[in-house]
């Protein structure tokens, strides 16, 4: 994948149009805010394969995506105050719509109705 150097901050309309940034050696980045982390907002650029593909025992060539956040607070990682962006690697985008799905039903299962 590409390194922070390569690729620019969008700005707050690219996040919201999801427009194209970036594209080298094919690889492709689109401008996209990161969920809130801290109550601060995060202006961020999802870096991955123009082209992928699965084959039929569900192995996968590309697929991946580098995700480059700039938060403007404090990080909520461990050790990464002061550095943007900051990059995060995500192998298999269903992963993390899985775990905000389950998160949503574990934060709003213990809700009391009014």
């Amino acid at each position: 994948m590409s390194n922070s150097d390569d690729i620019p901050e969008p700005t707050s309309d690219q996040c919201n149009e999801h427009a194209e940034v970036f594209r080298r050696d094919g690889m492709v980045g689109y401008a996209i805010w990161y969920p809130q982390m801290g109550g601060y907002s995060g202006k961020a650029v999802a870096v991955m394969c123009e082209q992928w593909t699965e084959n039929d025992a569900g192995g996968r060539t590309g697929g991946c995506i580098d995700v480059f956040v700039w938060h403007d607070g404090e990080f909520p990682f461990d050790g990464e105050s002061g550095r943007d962006p900051v990059r995060i690697h995500h192998c298999d985008p269903e992963q993390f719509i899985e775990f905000g799905q389950t998160l949503q039903r574990l934060n709003t299962a213990g809700r009391v109705e009014e």
